[in-house]
């Protein structure tokens, strides 16, 4: 008996040294399966109800809304214009749905659909529009003060020519200094940037004229 229990007292020791790598593993493992706070998510929110601002003379197409490469993605990007105004940034834990070129495709579609009709196909009578985002960030004018800026460019053709062109810029202030008043600008500088395209194509010669009787030649008799 005495040589089996000297026998054992190895077995025991050698077990215990071995159990203890194991038991470092599965407290890191435990560490490192420990719940993380998930990215809050954002989109544009529910369209305007009603329709506002003037009806589109025409059919129109809209164009895919284009944007810069670093607009593919879904981040939420904000620019401290008092500090580094050349230097841009994104929330850590804050994203969109999807990306801003997205949403602001879907959104500018809603509103022209509600101020006229909204076609998929092309045709020589039937001009498109085009818009191009050029910034769509959270500006930081001060450390506790910022504001949506939404710059565009938009061009409507027909029969394959430009008609006209225009940049538009609109800015919202945002109600506070974090992702979630970003978001509330942006969308704000959004509509009115929307709006004001939709304003400007309106106002554009884009269907054909009759002729009056004034414009009409005379013909005399012979």
């Amino acid at each position: 008996m005495p040589m089996l229990s000297a026998v054992l007292r190895p077995t025991r020791s050698r077990a215990l040294a071995l159990s203890a790598p194991l038991l470092l593993v599965t407290a890191l493992t435990g560490c490192s399966s420990a719940p993380v706070a998930p990215a809050a998510l954002y989109d544009f929110g529910l369209a305007p109800a009603a329709a506002s601002g003037v009806r589109l003379p025409t059919a129109l197409r809209v164009a895919d809304v284009a944007g810069p490469s670093w607009m593919d993605g879904n981040a939420i990007y904000y620019r401290l214009a008092y500090a580094q105004s050349q230097r841009t940034d994104a929330y850590a834990n804050s994203r969109w749905v999807e990306s801003p070129v997205s949403l602001f495709d879907a959104r500018l579609r809603n509103a022209a659909a509600a101020r006229g009709q909204v076609v998929g196909y092309a045709g020589q009578e039937v001009p498109m529009l085009r818009v191009e985002l050029v910034d769509f960030s959270q500006v930081f004018d001060q450390p506790g003060a910022s504001r949506g800026v939404v710059r565009l460019r938009a061009t409507v053709f027909k029969s394959r020519e430009v008609v006209d062109q225009r940049v538009v810029q609109a800015d919202a202030p945002a109600p506070s200094a974090d992702a979630a008043g970003g978001v509330a600008a942006l969308t704000q500088a959004s509509d009115r940037a929307i709006g004001e395209v939709l304003d400007w194509v309106a106002g554009l010669q884009l269907t054909a004229r009759t002729p009056t009787a004034a414009s009409q030649p005379t013909v005399r008799a012979r």
